[in-house]
């Protein structure tokens, strides 16, 4: 039977992760669930099946595993991935850390990029955007994007979320309620923040275009589910706002809400479509336009992303045997 572990599995991403592989009915393989030592002992349901969650160490993580999702910050990913590369496990990273040097994967977009042992899964707001423009992209081109994210708590974890819903200041170092913060990840020596950079570097990557210019500012703001980004965007070609809001309709995972309806966080959340709406032009210049975006961080930015990715790995496992 099939081996998959879940590291990370009682995070909010990892309980994301399980909610979708019972709701796509991928619980007929054989799971393992680690996570820190705190979340030890305590039991997860896929299936008909409840699996207990064990520790991730050394020992445990040499196990023979067939899939890897890793559900992790960078410094648990870059750890311990290595050592399920070494025992021939198919990994799929949801952490920044290997993304600049291995595929990384939107699958609705470059599904074909999937190779090597080791994928990984795009920052949640990027996906969000990069869904919303690939087809555009793909017909007419794209020379500048400027983007500026809202991102949901649940984007930095349970604390995060903790520091919303009880008012409290763990996480955040200035007071997440009733407040934005523009700052999210350091500043580099240009001023950019790590998620800005992000957006920047892997929007490039998956389109496979390193000319299109970019500009991003992301913002935490205080709701728990639910990225939304504006964007605008100038096409390399020619095109009227008609045919912009038709590559919108006639891309894979995307919704676009015309006239008053509106794409919002709330109408994201638990369903797997990115929304897209206000699509409109731009006085900046020729061949501009500007859209407002929504998607569940935890789905289609996160988990659902990364349970598409591993059913394009299971149709080459079973076609290769």
């Amino acid at each position: 039977m099939v081996k998959v572990a879940i590291i990370g599995a009682t995070g909010v991403v990892g309980r994301t992760l399980i909610n979708i592989i019972n709701e796509r009915k991928l619980d007929g393989f054989a799971y393992y669930l680690f996570s820190s030592k705190k979340s030890a002992g305590s039991y997860l349901t896929i299936g008909d099946k409840n699996i207990i969650v064990n520790e991730l160490d050394g020992i445990t993580a040499q196990g023979k595993f067939d899939f890897a999702f890793f559900c992790t910050k960078e410094q648990i990913s870059s750890k311990f991935i290595p050592y399920f590369l070494q025992n021939k496990a198919i990994v799929v990273d949801f952490s920044s850390h290997f993304r600049r040097n291995k595929p990384l994967i939107v699958p609705q977009i470059n599904h074909n990029d999937i190779k090597g042992n080791l994928i990984c899964n795009p920052n949640c707001s990027t996906i969000a955007g990069v869904m919303a423009l690939y087809k555009i992209y793909e017909r007419f081109g794209l020379k500048n994007i400027i983007y500026s994210t809202f991102q949901a708590v649940s984007g930095a974890g349970k604390v995060a979320i903790d520091d919303l819903v009880n008012n409290k200041q763990e996480f955040f170092k200035t007071p997440i309620s009733d407040n934005l913060i523009p700052k999210i990840g350091d500043f580099d020596k240009y001023g950019n923040s790590k998620e800005e950079n992000k957006m920047i570097f892997e929007t490039k990557k998956i389109l496979g275009d390193k000319n299109i210019k970019i500009s991003a500012t992301c913002v935490r703001v205080p709701i728990t589910i639910g990225h939304s980004l504006s964007i605008n965007f100038q096409t390399a070609k020619k095109c009227s706002l008609k045919q912009i809001k038709d590559e919108i309709k006639n891309a894979d995972g995307v919704k676009l809400f015309e006239d008053d309806d509106l794409a919002m966080p709330i109408m994201a959340r638990n369903q797997d479509l990115v929304l897209v709406s206000r699509v409109r032009t731009s006085e900046i210049g020729s061949n501009w336009f500007s859209m407002f975006v929504s998607s569940d961080n935890l789905r289609k930015g996160s988990a659902q992303n990364a349970i598409e990715i591993f059913e394009v790995l299971l149709e080459r496992f079973y076609k290769e045997g």
